[in-house]
This record gives structure tokens, sequence and C-alpha cells, in this order.
């Protein structure tokens, strides 16, 4: 039977926390290698909690070793940028990855103007594995 629950794993990607700086977070390295299952995309769910101030820029970043980032091709990004503010309090986006060559992906909140900021969190869901179900171990 073929299910979610049979396609795909849920991983952490970006702890639940409050982005009250000018600074830049990257979330949990994803390998996309984990547990044999060479996955080939992904879909992160980003969780907005109360937003007060501050603009908060959710891009995806990629890597072939773990280490060394780069931000993902527009051509490889599904669901268009997320940009949280404000307006978007206690919403839900989900920016897609198509992958290409690299093993390793994450994302990378940048915040500007914020004073008391916002709290956001995500997880990744992980598919089109080479194993089915996919290996949770």
């Amino acid at each position: 039977m073929n299910t979610l629950h049979t396609q795909s794993l849920a991983v952490l990607a970006l702890p639940s926390g409050a982005l009250d700086d000018d600074a830049t977070v990257n979330g949990a390295s994803i390998d996309l290698a984990l547990f044999k299952n060479n996955f080939r995309t992904a879909l992160f769910v980003v969780t907005a909690g109360a937003v007060t101030d501050g603009t908060h820029t959710v891009a995806l970043q990629q890597s072939a070793n773990g280490a060394d980032w780069s931000d993902v091709p527009a051509d490889r990004v599904q669901g268009g940028p997320v940009v949280v503010d404000n307006t978007k309090s206690n919403t839900v986006a989900q920016p897609g990855y198509v992958v290409g060559t690299q093993r390793y992906v994450r994302l990378k909140v940048t915040t500007a103007d914020a004073t008391t900021g916002g709290v956001l969190s995500a997880d990744a869901l992980l598919a089109a594995g080479s194993t089915a179900p996919p290996a949770r171990a």
C-alpha cells in the first residue's frame, strides 16, 4: 500500500525558536542518503508561530559534502520563495526541493528589521527514495 508513511521519512529541519535578531540561522544539515535511502526530493514544512515584526526569508541550500553550502538554483525549488512577516503568523509554507547532484540540503533563515521577531520551525519530508518503504534506522 502506498501511503505517506511507506513512501517518505520526516526529519527535523529547523528546531522551533525565536528569531529576534537581525541575523542568519542555518537549519540542520539533512543527508538525502540517510539510512541508505537515496531520496530524490524533499518537502519542507515551515511553520510560523507568532510573528510580531521583522522579515524572515527562508532559502534552501545544498551541499555535496555537508560543509560547503550554496543556494539551491530556482529551477530546483518548488513553491517559490518563503518570506514570513507579521501578516503570516500561524501559517505554514511548503517549499519543495528537487534533488540534483548534491547529497545534503538545509534551510537558511535570514531575519531583518526584527526587535521582538517571531517563532519559526520546520520539518522536512524526504521522499522518492531508492527503497520503499524507506529505512528508518
